[in-house]
């Protein structure tokens, strides 16, 4: 028994110091100390002879950028297990941070020499590529790509042969091949439908990124689909895909309108409203609802409008719709007086428009003051001439209303 507990009091004593200093270098790591933390894990290195203490305390060099001391590092472990193939890829990793490419070519491809760890290839496929040999690279990419069919590879083929091949159609057809292989991803389906809008099929770019979108949620894919097909006015699709993905109310409220589908635009405005408490949706919503209407005399609807107008008018001064809420009460008859009040708020702000002076034209003309609707009607005629259907109906009445005073 005292035999045991003799025996077991260094094993015990190692086990505390390696439990916490993996933990110092742990939090070292977490808080980007990596100098720090690298020299934690070589202290672990040392007590312990584990080398992945070592390839971590060389990874935190790595990490820190420091060149010079990661260098020094590899050259010493090296030194000790010039076999060790963990070594060895560092080894060329520091060469192409230090530019000498042609010598990290040379021992990557000593690496890859039957290798089937994909990373010495990618280590080769690099130094190619710092040499402008693109072929070289992109056969170095083929092998590490065929032993674990990684995304980011193959995203890295296509490009060097889009780019630097000039292989744009073969590039195109390797990312399709690969979908149709191994599915399709947020990378992937990226990365195609760029190449797709740099090769001028935008149609297919937009369709890819809103499938891709489809699968994987990433509104960035949904917004990019949406650019191109504002681009190309293809409202319908647009329409379609915002409200699905719901990236870009405004727009889509703005397509609402331009479609004359005031009731969905009325219901988006209202959420919107409903969601960042801003009165101008809330007047929009009650103009929609008022344009979409079936029957815009109804007494209730014209009452519900006045209501939300008047409520969003409490947090706004917004010239169009102060206009808008008096000439609902001019026109219905609802409350002259007040609409003309709402329509002045408006003149004040904007004393040049004619659709406020006509409007103003129109509460004198409701109250009978036929001078004074003929001058404004007058001025609004010589503003912006006569085709507008409501001026020249209003210009038509006020004529009328002048005529009965003289008789």
């Amino acid at each position: 028994m005292s035999v045991t507990l003799v025996s077991a009091k260094p094993a015990l004593k190692q086990s505390v110091f390696e439990d916490t200093f993996a933990l110092y270098a742990l939090d070292a790591q977490m808080r980007h100390k990596f100098h720090q933390a690298s020299g934690f894990f070589s202290e672990l290195y040392k007590e312990t002879s584990n080398t992945e203490y070592l390839y971590q305390s060389l990874r935190m060099l790595e990490y820190a950028n420091d060149t010079k001391a990661l260098a020094g590092a590899i050259r010493e472990a090296l030194k000790r297990t010039p076999e060790d193939m963990m070594l060895r890829r560092f080894e060329v990793i520091v060469l192409l941070k230090e530019g000498n490419s042609a010598q990290a070519s040379h021992k990557a491809h000593l690496l890859a020499q039957n290798s089937t760890t994909p990373s010495d290839y990618l280590l080769l496929a690099e130094s190619r590529l710092k040499l402008a040999d693109y072929e070289g690279s992109v056969a170095a990419l083929k092998k590490a790509y065929a032993l674990d069919y990684a995304e980011s590879t193959a995203e890295r083929i296509a490009l060097i042969e889009y780019a630097h091949l000039q292989k744009k159609k073969e590039a195109i057809a390797f990312l399709k091949e690969h979908i149709g292989t191994h599915g399709n991803s947020v990378v992937i389906g990226k990365r195609l439908a760029g190449l797709y809008a740099d090769g001028g099929a935008l149609g297919d770019a937009a369709a890819l990124y809103e499938q891709t979108y489809e699968g994987f949620g990433d509104p960035s894919l949904a917004d990019e689909a949406a650019k191109i097909y504002l681009h190309l006015q293809d409202f319908p699709k647009l329409t379609a895909l915002l409200e699905k993905a719901r990236i870009n109310d405004p727009l889509l409220l703005d397509l609402y309108v331009k479609a004359k589908r005031f009731d969905k635009a009325s219901e988006l405005a209202q959420s919107v409203y409903e969601q960042t408490n801003d009165p101008l949706y809330l007047a929009q919503s009650a103009v929609y609802r008022y344009e979409g209407s079936p029957n815009r005399n109804d007494p209730a609807l014209l009452a519900e409008i006045v209501d939300d107008l008047k409520k969003a008018l409490e947090d706004t001064d917004e010239p169009l719709y102060l206009n808008y809420l008096g000439y609902l009460l001019i026109d219905h008859d609802i409350d002259v007086a007040e609409g003309m009040a709402y329509v002045r708020r408006a003149i004040e702000q904007q004393p040049d428009s004619p659709f406020y002076i006509d409007s103003l034209a129109w509460g004198h003309y409701k109250l009978n003051e036929c001078a004074e609707a003929l001058r404004l009607i007058k001025q609004v005629e010589s503003m912006i001439g006569n085709e507008e259907k409501e001026v020249n109906d209003h210009l038509e009445a006020i004529g009328k209303c002048k005529f009965k005073e003289k008789n």
